[in-house]
């Protein structure tokens, strides 16, 4: 029987309350590993989750099974191993594929120096003489970086390691990191049956081609996730010529028209799930996957206009191509890109931060913009009128249109007209 994923919390939380393993069932309702593999894991034990009419579900025994393996799993408080960390390693140092598989050390280092570094970032008025970017990467007696407390590491809310809550059995000897020899071996069978899950969910289900690692292939549906490699999604779904441009988004719903008979017309790898259309306008756009409409919804504006194509899409919208304009949370972004590119602290040559501070709604915005050098102390404001705003968002859409560009930089693409 399917049930749901609170549900499924309740049960499984009951069941391994004395599962000497600290574990957080919260897992399954975060779901985190849903397009990577369509699973969760408590260590190396994996709950598969189903989509049932349009909603993530467990089956019932599954989750009874995984509670019950998991509360016989034994620990030996007292037989306990040195955690051998690799040393810390910035995200810009990594591949995606490498960033993107389970690395449990890798992950702990991370969360450590990513804490420490926060911290001297936000206290770095205090030591002005010291080399901030530098000095938080320096380890303290009590083994963590940059002056950290064991409080603060904790209480910064550091997340979990497959299911488990890794700070509860984690302590420093004086010199060493250390945990029990029991509940390493499960974090290291944790990485691998993660490993193994991705490379059955990165396949592709048509030609049998592996895809990249962090699930570029994957397409949600009404059944759940399916992956295929870009050409055979091309072979399977149409292309969209845009016959829809000018309909509006309630007239394509009352026609039936399936958005995943088609190919995302953004990525172009996946098929389609929705009909992305202009909450502004009401005209439709043109049908996207899952992934690319979270993207245009959720991403920053930003950087969703730096995707190929995406000013394109937005201005599928006849309405927006028409007025010359993008929708709302867009228009923001352009007036705040170009306050930044063109607004300055005095001779300071670092770009400000522009933070919208006011909307008055049909009269314009108050920014306020603060220095990103090392006199972060200043700030000033700076209102733009919705006439200008106007103006600006009307210069960079034909800038764009007439350099026939799909995401020029915001902010130095456009002047004050």
């Amino acid at each position: 029987m399917l049930i749901s994923r609170e549900y499924a919390r309740t049960i499984f939380a009951d069941l391994s309350k004395n599962a000497m393993v600290p574990l957080d069932p919260d897992e399954l309702v975060r779901t985190p590993g849903l397009i990577r593999h369509g699973h969760v894991l408590f260590g190396d034990v994996a709950v598969r989750c189903y989509k049932h009419k349009g909603r993530w579900r467990y089956a019932e025994r599954d989750i009874r099974s995984a509670g019950q393996t998991l509360s016989e799993l034994r620990l030996d408080l007292e037989d306990m191993a040195v955690v051998e960390l690799p040393a810390y390693r910035d995200g810009g140092d990594r591949d995606l594929e490498e960033w993107s598989r389970v690395n449990w050390r890798g992950r702990l280092v991370s969360w450590m120096f990513d804490h420490a570094r926060n911290k001297a970032f936000q206290e770095r008025h205090q030591h002005p003489d010291e080399d901030w970017p530098n000095s938080y990467q320096r380890i303290g007696e009590n083994g963590l970086p940059g002056g950290l407390s064991w409080d603060e590491f904790v209480g910064a809310g550091a997340g979990n390691m497959g299911g488990t809550r890794l700070l509860k059995l984690l302590t420093w000897s004086g010199k060493e990191w250390l945990l029990p020899r029991a509940y390493i071996e499960l974090l290291d069978r944790w990485e691998q049956r993660e490993d193994e899950l991705v490379d059955l969910a990165r396949t592709c289900s048509t030609c049998g081609l592996r895809g990249p690692y962090w699930g570029g292939w994957r397409t949600s549906t009404s059944q759940g996730y399916v992956t295929r490699c870009p050409p055979c999604s091309g072979a399977v779904f149409r292309s969209y010529t845009g016959h829809l441009r000018g309909v509006q988004y309630a007239s394509a719903r009352r026609r039936a028209t399936r958005p995943d008979d088609y190919l995302c017309h953004l990525c172009k790898k996946r098929q389609a799930t929705v009909w992305d259309h202009c909450h502004e306008h009401g005209y439709v756009r043109a049908p996207l996957c899952g992934s690319c409409n979270n993207r245009e919804c959720k991403s920053m504006p930003h950087d969703f206009l730096q995707m190929d194509g995406a000013l394109r899409h937005l201005l599928e919208c006849v309405g927006c191509l028409d007025q010359r304009t993008l929708p709302p949370r867009f228009r923001l972004d352009v007036v705040r890109a170009h306050l930044e590119e063109t607004e300055r602290h005095g001779r300071c040559r670092k770009q400000p931060y522009a933070d919208l501070k006011l909307e008055h709604p049909g009269s314009g915005h108050h920014f306020k913009l603060v220095c990103s050098g090392w006199h972060m102390a200043s700030h000033w404001t700076k209102d733009v009128t919705a006439p200008e705003a106007a103006a600006l968002v009307r210069a960079f859409v034909d800038e764009a249109l007439a350099a026939q560009e799909d995401c020029p930089s915001p902010g130095k693409a456009i002047e004050t007209r």
